[in-house]
């Protein structure tokens, strides 16, 4: 069962998108901020992060680069009601809009890519 980490400091939001990621069968761990979404990363592995892009505090784009300097190959879904953006330390972006059903479908790919890339790094060594 993959582990995605949900982080959106909109409590109902973080809450729905766990709830829709159980019932397609992954591990979701809901946190509040970039904070509490650190202390999980540093408690356990997860195979992808989802994060909303602007929170108080550190935002998406930030924690995606605290996270990629200890995991560089997690892949990282930032979510969005401000207009998409793009940069190095995220894989997707998605406006909160179109959030369902689009959202476990790019988890699906995010997922997908990261194991072939896991393969073909082994393949090689």
């Amino acid at each position: 069962m993959k582990t995605v980490l949900v982080v959106d400091d909109n409590h109902v939001l973080c809450r729905l998108a766990c709830d829709i990621l159980r019932r397609d069968g992954y591990r979701a761990i809901p946190a509040s901020n970039a904070t509490e979404a650190l202390a999980a990363f540093e408690k356990e592995e997860f195979d992808l992060l989802l994060t909303d892009l602007r929170m108080p505090g550190m935002n998406g784009l930030e924690l995606a680069r605290a996270i990629h300097d200890k995991n560089p190959r997690l892949p990282v879904i930032v979510m969005t009601a401000f207009g998409l953006v793009e940069a190095d330390d995220i894989k997707v972006c998605l406006p909160k809009e179109d959030l369902f059903p689009g959202l476990l479908e790019k988890i699906q790919l995010c997922l997908s890519e990261a194991e072939a890339e896991t393969v073909e790094q082994y393949d090689r060594n």
